[in-house]
């Protein structure tokens, strides 16, 4: 069974592993944005060629003293983005490899931190996949 944490912050730790693949592809994303920004009001050539398209114009004035903690928290963005979605992919890769088996025997062996990677790490639809192989194999809880 799915665990759920209470509290806010419980809340919080529960709407991002549910959506871990959404939420750290979406800072990605935008620490990816954000450094074109940075890029943009650092890089002379890039600098001028935004001042000829009335959106980055704006945002360039808007950013105008603010550039180099806009970069910082670009690279940081996209780092915990990037960071996030590779471990997300690694763990599911994990869980991929120890749930593809048809041999009960190894199945139980691996039960544990199967249960641990589909309650803990990932959302709750691997949860689900692990209670259809435990029926499948007939193990019981």
């Amino acid at each position: 069974m799915k665990r759920y944490r209470k509290g806010f912050w419980g809340l919080l730790a529960d709407i991002h592993q549910d959506f871990r693949f959404e939420i750290s592809g979406a800072l990605f994303v935008v620490g990816l944005l954000l450094v074109f920004f940075a890029i943009l009001g650092y890089v002379p050539q890039a600098r001028a060629w935004a001042r000829g398209v009335a959106v980055l114009d704006y945002i360039l004035t808007g950013l105008d003293r603010w550039i180099f903690w806009e970069a910082i928290i670009a690279a940081l963005v996209m780092l915990i983005g990037g960071l996030d979605f590779a471990d997300t992919v690694k763990k599911a890769r994990e869980f991929e490899t120890l749930i593809n088996t048809t041999s009960k025997e190894s199945f139980l062996k691996n039960l544990k931190r199967i249960k641990s990677l589909a309650t803990d790490a990932l959302p709750e639809r691997y949860w689900r996949r692990v209670e259809r192989k435990m029926t499948e194999l007939k193990v019981r809880d």
